[in-house]
């Protein structure tokens, strides 16, 4: 048996719940969802994962992330009506969703915005454990000591957390200082109300976007993450999009649904190598030689799977998708947003097809505008603004 091999049994036997769900989901997004692409006419079988994006309230600036903020002015990228930041859905009306689905035993993936400024977060994992259902969460980490205890007792079954670097890269992507520290407690007090209680889980992911900022600190990362006491890494790339394939993925929108699809200009970015990042980002391509010698005894994976000499293409050739040419995620995935709202798009939410307030979750998910979204998306392979979103790469993620 391979190092990493023994490295992901021994991490699926701490939850073998969600392994189970993870292999399930692998298998959807890499066979199954292509049956459906193939052959179901924009139909498809129950999805692997229900991600519910609780808020889109944020307690940090992040330099990195393209969703709107609460700190924004009228006509900045960014910006979004004070209402767009209290957005919210009843604990009630997801205990619907929660008795609706669990028949088919859908992962429940819980992100934000923040989603700790989700008032009924607790009791929504908890009522998501009773319903023998796995959970995730994704958190910056800064309320994690505060509720460490009670999200043991709840049973989330995987936490993530976000980590850019040691602690001075960090704090200077997050935007204020001090919030590596009280992330480093917050998993510090995870790790003992675990101990505490006797309990295996939450597993912890540690998450980290390669980004300018911290072009020369990645091969610091698996260090950290096994300093705290991390079950996995993983790797995204920094998402973002140009004018040009924005203006045609507004004009095709127009075209093709008669929607006005601009939640692509906060990701504008026409050179994410640019002078000033250039110098840093030279040493980019070896710090990835570096990770795949790493001796930290934790699984360590890219999403997507990109080859040192791919790095600049991806940072520079925008239309470069490393083979995947089609996206099987709207088969496999669907995202609830703050206000009830359902969308196959996690970061472009520009199309709508049903609200969870006003119809059942399985109606919305084979209904008319679902089926459109899919087909339309095969006869097109990709829209122009695909090309950098992480769904795209789900099949493409390798461990190293």
């Amino acid at each position: 048996m391979s190092a990493l091999s023994k490295k992901w049994l021994r991490l699926a036997t701490q939850n073998p719940a969600l392994a189970w769900n993870k292999a399930r989901t692998t298998f959807r997004n890499r066979i199954g969802a292509r049956w459906d692409y193939s052959f179901r006419n924009g139909q498809a079988k129950p999805p692997a994962t229900i991600c519910i994006k609780l808020t889109n309230a944020c307690n940090l600036r992040c330099q990195m992330c393209g969703q709107p903020r609460e700190n924004a002015c009228p006509g900045e990228a960014k910006y979004a009506p004070p209402e767009f930041f209290r957005h919210s859905v009843s604990l009630e009306q997801y205990q619907r969703l929660i008795d609706e689905v669990k028949f088919f035993r859908p992962n429940i993936y819980l992100w934000g915005g923040e989603p700790f400024l989700y008032p009924h977060l607790i009791e929504l994992i908890a009522r998501i454990h009773r319903a023998g259902l796995t959970s995730q969460i994704n958190t910056n980490g800064m309320l994690l000591e505060k509720h460490a205890r009670e999200l043991v007792e709840a049973g989330l079954d995987d936490l993530i957390v976000s980590i850019d670097g040691p602690a001075e890269v960090h704090d200077a992507v997050r935007g204020r200082e001090g919030v590596f520290a009280r992330l480093q407690r917050g998993i510090a007090a995870v790790t003992e109300a675990k101990r505490e209680l006797g309990s295996r889980t939450p597993v912890l992911r540690v998450r980290g976007t390669i980004c300018p900022e911290n072009f020369n600190q990645i091969t610091d990362l698996p260090r950290i993450a096994h300093e705290f006491g991390a079950d996995s890494l993983n790797f995204n790339w920094t998402w973002f999009t140009t004018a040009a394939a924005g203006a045609a993925h507004q004009k095709l929108m127009r075209q093709l649904f008669d929607i006005e699809a601009s939640s692509w200009i906060p990701f504008l970015s026409e050179s994410v190598l640019d002078r000033k990042t250039r110098a840093s980002f030279a040493a980019l391509p070896k710090q990835l030689q570096i990770l795949k010698k790493q001796s930290v005894d934790l699984p360590i994976s890219l999403s997507p799977h990109i080859r040192p000499d791919q790095v600049e293409a991806y940072f520079t050739d925008i239309q470069q998708t490393f083979g995947c040419r089609d996206c099987y995620s709207v088969y496999v995935k669907s995202y609830i947003l703050p206000n009830g709202d359902v969308t196959p798009c996690p970061d472009y939410p520009d199309y709508i097809v049903g609200s969870i307030v006003q119809s059942p979750f399985l109606q919305i998910w084979n209904g008319d505008r679902y089926r459109k979204w899919r087909q339309e998306l095969k006869k097109h392979r990709l829209f122009p603004i695909c090309t950098r979103c992480c769904d795209l790469y789900l099949s493409s993620v390798q461990f190293i």
